[in-house]
């Protein structure tokens, strides 16, 4: 009886564990907010190589900070950096549109414009969970031309 209660107590920690991994929003919006100081801090050029490197605090790295990277647009949809698909820097997607035919750039970009931050629901690829299309949640804020975001998927 001893060894099933024991057994059954640590199922249940490596649970709460493996949950307290997942990403949440207040996760994502303190990210957002740590890099807004970071880059006010210190300047474009220094921000972009933390988003950019493998190595970089905004970047995303299997297993650690939740999975978590940040992303950076202009407020014409232009990706200045982004913490995993570095092959879209340079890139507009102002016209990009999600599987539902949302043009999501286009509504964080009005959102941040007109409240200077928030929410936003679209669907994007997961690069944790080998790029599925999953739903996300995404916190966007404004900062001098910049949208600095990050999101969770769901």
């Amino acid at each position: 009886m001893r060894s099933l209660v024991l057994s059954l107590f640590m199922m249940v920690c490596s649970a709460l564990s493996f949950a307290n991994d997942n990403p949440t929003k207040d996760d994502a919006k303190a990210l957002v907010k740590e890099a807004v100081q970071f880059v006010k801090q210190n300047g474009r050029e220094k921000f972009f190589n933390e988003v950019r490197s493998p190595n970089g605090k905004f970047h995303f790295k299997e297993g650690t900070k939740k999975g978590l990277y940040i992303f950076v647009y202009d407020e014409k949809g232009v990706v200045l950096a982004h913490g995993v698909r570095l092959e879209l820097t340079g890139k507009n997607r102002w016209d990009d549109k999600d599987p539902d035919g949302k043009y999501w750039i286009r509504d964080w970009t009005a959102l941040v414009q007109k409240s200077g931050s928030g929410w936003i629901e679209y669907k994007e690829f997961n690069p944790a969970d080998k790029n599925k299309i999953m739903n996300k949640a995404s916190f966007v804020e404004l900062v001098d031309g910049m949208v600095i975001g990050c999101g969770v998927y769901f």
